[in-house]
């Protein structure tokens, strides 16, 4: 498949009828690894309107601000636009373009349900913008193959997080995540789906190739340091479940057959790494 070259088209009414992509993983049983928790568990549970210690607050209120699905985040909102962008000019058939609106209704469904978590938590954080700063976010997406790759590597990081987040002290967080899990599966089987297209093909599987070599390591950055320092009061306080190197562990658990399946070699694991 040459990089501009256009699959059949498909009836848009076909995008609709695939969505939500979760839906046939989760038939099949629980389609994401086992999480290893940390071996102490935290006591602490709080509710909204509960009286939260200080440090808690803070290290709550960082972590909602830096998940940045939040209505009143112009970060997100820009995100969101850029994703209707791209679809619009990239994605090669009407279909994929339902879907990636599919995509975009849900993640501003879960910009309403954080904006609305955060409004109980701290008013001034509903409007507070978080720009994105690691660089997995920020990375060029020049092609529908980048976008596809985007879709499987960082949304699935959402998937993880909504699955530790089960068991989080916050209830409220707690909470919202089974269904944001089973959303976030779903989004990044949008980039799987893109995907199994373009590898279909011995020249698409061969851009994908060269475009794995970029994403593979920017994913694996994205759980941060092996020797956080934050990470010990993070669990204490029952914000943080799983460590940092588990939860990358976890992740390449799930991803490298789904890469394998799709006839793709996977790169280095510490090849242009930055985070270890």
């Amino acid at each position: 498949m040459r990089e501009g070259a256009k699959p059949k088209t498909v009836s848009a009414d076909s995008g609709t009828k695939v969505w939500p992509l979760w839906r046939a993983l989760y038939a099949q049983g629980d389609p994401l690894p086992v999480l290893p928790r940390v071996t102490r568990r935290s006591a602490h549970r709080f509710d909204e309107g509960d009286a939260l210690p200080e440090e808690y607050r803070r290290l709550l209120v960082k972590m909602i601000r830096r998940e940045g699905e939040r209505a009143g985040n112009k970060s997100f909102l820009n995100l969101m636009a850029g994703c209707i962008e791209l679809a619009d000019t990239l994605y090669p058939t009407q279909e994929l373009k339902v879907l990636k609106a599919e995509y975009v209704a849900e993640e501003l469904k879960h910009a309403i349900q954080f904006h609305r978590l955060a409004l109980a938590l701290e008013p001034a954080l509903a409007l507070r913008d978080a720009p994105y700063t690691h660089y997995a976010l920020r990375l060029d997406r020049g092609s529908w193959v980048d976008d596809a790759f985007f879709h499987f590597f960082m949304d699935l990081t959402g998937a993880f997080y909504a699955r530790e987040w089960v068991q989080s002290s916050y209830v409220p967080l707690a909470r919202l995540a089974p269904a944001i899990e089973r959303d976030e599966v779903g989004h990044s089987e949008l980039g799987y789906h893109l995907l199994s297209r373009i590898c279909a093909e011995g020249p698409g599987r061969e851009l994908a190739q060269r475009l794995l070599a970029k994403w593979y390591p920017a994913a694996l950055d994205v759980w941060g340091r092996s020797d956080s320092p934050s990470m010990p009061t993070l669990i204490r306080w029952g914000l943080k479940n799983v460590e940092n190197e588990a939860m990358r562990q976890a992740y390449q658990q799930y991803v490298d057959p789904k890469l394998q399946a799709l006839g793709l070699e996977l790169p280095d694991p510490r090849a242009q790494r930055l985070f270890l």
